[in-house]
């Protein structure tokens, strides 16, 4: 329980900012990707444990908040099914950072994390590309839930963070590697991001190349590989931002 009241913490600090005129939404977001829990809905009504990650580390979150989100939550939430009965879900797959930044969202409409830098501002000192990487790690979480709300935050926050960048070192193109590995490994094939990140190593195709063993690392994503050979010769550009449609 202590989980759920920092987090309720939190959510009163960041309604304090917006009353106070210190919040200042992104301006990429639209107001679609907005998740507004009521709290009289689902303080009252129970908690779930969730037991996360191979060693099962244990949280609890509100039972109908967590089945209000989702119609896959629901189902793990509300079935006849022993873990069901029980009020527990095994999350045995998901991390647990990736875990507590999803409850955060749940209980505020918004996440957090200490990788996360304001776009658009030189001199950070902050690593972006672990950022990056947390941001893709939330779009899998969501599509394997079939949150909407929460991916559409999640790559809005991707897109805002990754377009100020301009990689130049080695440690960036270590980087990005790891932030296309993830999103190759874990996101649809459908995923217009995949398709962005392709473009966007083709722009610095001559930097990824001076990184060790990138031909094992094409060969082992076919898909990936495939997408770069339409840019065989490199982007000269910037890639720009997919739309949807």
């Amino acid at each position: 329980m202590a989980d759920i009241l920092d987090v309720l913490r939190r959510a009163e600090q960041r309604q304090r900012e917006r009353r106070g005129g210190g919040y200042i939404p992104p301006m990429t977001e639209n107001p679609t990707t907005k998740h507004s829990p009521k709290y009289k809905d689902f303080l009252f009504d129970g908690t779930i444990t969730l037991y996360i990650g191979p060693d099962g580390k244990k949280m609890e979150i509100h039972k109908k908040l967590l089945a209000s989100i989702s119609p896959e939550l629901n189902k793990h939430v509300n079935n006849d099914m022993r873990e069901g009965i029980e009020g527990i879900i095994r999350l045995p797959e998901e991390g647990e950072e990736v875990v507590t930044l999803f409850t955060e969202w749940a209980y505020t409409g918004d996440y957090t994390h200490k990788g996360d830098i304001p776009s658009g501002i030189p001199g950070l000192t902050q690593d972006p590309w672990r950022s990056l990487h947390k941001h893709l790690q939330l779009c899998a979480f969501s599509d394997k839930f079939n949150i909407g709300a929460l991916k559409q935050l999640a790559e809005s926050r991707f897109h805002t963070e990754i377009n100020p960048l301009e990689p130049q070192s080695l440690r960036d193109a270590a980087g990005l590697l790891v932030v296309i590995g993830y999103a190759y490994d874990n996101l649809p094939s459908s995923d217009p991001i995949l398709k962005f990140l392709a473009r966007y190593a083709s722009w610095k195709l001559d930097l990824l190349r001076a990184i060790g063993g990138f031909d094992n690392f094409i060969l082992g994503r076919p898909d990936f590989l495939n997408q770069l050979l339409i840019h065989l010769n490199g982007l000269k550009t910037k890639p720009t931002i997919p739309q949807k449609h």
